[in-house]
């Protein structure tokens, strides 16, 4: 049996511990009222939420950066 490495471990622990804070519940009513399939689509709507938190924060830099720019050329 493979181990996983400690830090997918943790990632897969911090996961389930923020989603049963989220839904109100804890670690044991999670993981015994959800399924694998659940859990699974839980993991992709965090992935895709950061994803576009992250292309806003892009978006918002790259739009300050350039009304900088604009400030200074005369």
């Amino acid at each position: 049996m493979r181990l996983k490495p400690i830090w997918k471990a943790n990632n897969d622990w911090k996961f389930i511990f923020t989603l049963a804070k989220l839904l109100h519940k804890t670690v044991n009513e999670l993981c015994n009222s959800l399924t694998h399939e659940e859990m699974i689509g839980w993991a992709a709507f965090f992935e895709i939420e950061h994803e576009e938190y992250e292309k806003q924060k892009k978006q918002a830099q790259t739009n300050s950066a350039l009304r900088g720019k604009r400030g200074t050329i005369k």
